[in-house]
């Protein structure tokens, strides 16, 4: 139980940047729009620039975040298609986004920070990556899609400064190159707007939904593919490493696991907030995992973890 208490204790501090969102939201002329703005075009680029530049440029290193890029992308597809046959409109997109992309970073981060050693915390940075590129790309895409035409959504796509940052990473890695030790302060600064600002934007997004009537189909089919059939196939990709492929050790995974039970990603709020589809409903779908998560992350890592 010692375990289980230290995880509650580490994530309970993420829920108070919710409520402080939540009560600037209700009671505050905030412009919850032009925050996911901030967040998508100034300060996501840096953070995915940092820690880009900290992994390496080997094929094994590269397999992980292609691992989550698929996964994701996999169940993205799976609810979408669903999603067009019950609902038939923009809400098929956003039931695909809250479905796949898990909040392996405001909420996953702290709790590896806690459970792990330096190496697989760092395997389990390089699987978040891969969600950040889905993030930035599938999910940005699929928002889009909502409310845009095809040609539209790949206009809007190419401008996203996330993939310029992630190309402009991958050369620094290449050749080697480093930013000054003067930019450190400056970078640790934007990882921590972009957890405190996400987590805000959370409660932003509740703040704004109207008598609270909760699309309990919609948040159902959520839960479905968060928190069943990730697992799931997170799991069946881990007997097929262990019995058949052996390329990684019982420990990592570890951080596989931990990437696969997070709840809904809390920037799924900023892109339905900033494009403007559906935001309440999906803002309802992170509420209610985020509270799901804060005893199911713990139970099934003290399960699993023994």
């Amino acid at each position: 139980m010692d375990i289980f208490f230290s995880i509650l204790y580490k994530i309970l501090p993420l829920y108070i940047f919710v409520i402080i969102g939540f009560i600037g939201g209700r009671f505050l002329d905030i412009d919850a729009k032009g925050i996911g703005k901030l967040i998508i075009y100034i300060i996501a680029p840096f953070v995915i620039f940092e820690a880009i530049t900290h992994s390496s440029l080997s094929l094994s290193t590269f397999i992980l975040p292609l691992i989550a890029f698929l996964l994701c992308s996999f169940i993205a597809f799976i609810f979408y298609k669903y999603g067009k046959l019950i609902y038939g409109d923009a809400r098929a997109n956003v039931l695909a986004i809250v479905s796949a992309e898990g909040n392996t970073g405001y909420f996953g981060i702290p709790i590896a920070l806690l459970l792990f050693n330096q190496s697989i915390f760092g395997i389990y940075i390089l699987g978040t990556l891969g969600v950040t590129i889905f993030e930035n790309t599938v999910v940005y895409y699929l928002t889009a899609r909502g409310r845009y035409t095809v040609s539209e959504s790949l206009g809007r796509l190419k401008k996203l400064p996330a993939i310029y940052a992630f190309i402009f990473a991958i050369i620094f890695l290449y050749f080697d190159l480093k930013l000054p030790n003067s930019l450190d302060n400056f970078v640790s600064n934007m990882q921590g707007a972009y957890v405190v600002l996400g987590m805000m934007l959370i409660g932003f997004g509740i703040s704004k939904i109207n008598n609270f009537s909760f699309d309990y189909k919609f948040i159902a089919l959520s839960f479905l593919g968060k928190f069943i059939l990730w697992p799931i196939s997170m799991m069946i990709l881990i007997l097929l490493d262990q019995y058949f492929f052996h390329i990684y050790d019982k420990q990592i995974y570890k951080a596989f696991v931990l990437l696969s039970i997070v709840p809904i990603a809390a920037n799924t709020v900023i892109f339905a907030t900033v494009l403007n589809v559906h935001p309440e409903k999906v803002s309802s779908a992170v509420l209610f995992s985020t509270i799901f998560g804060l005893i199911y992350v713990p139970i099934i890592i003290v399960f699993l973890f023994k």
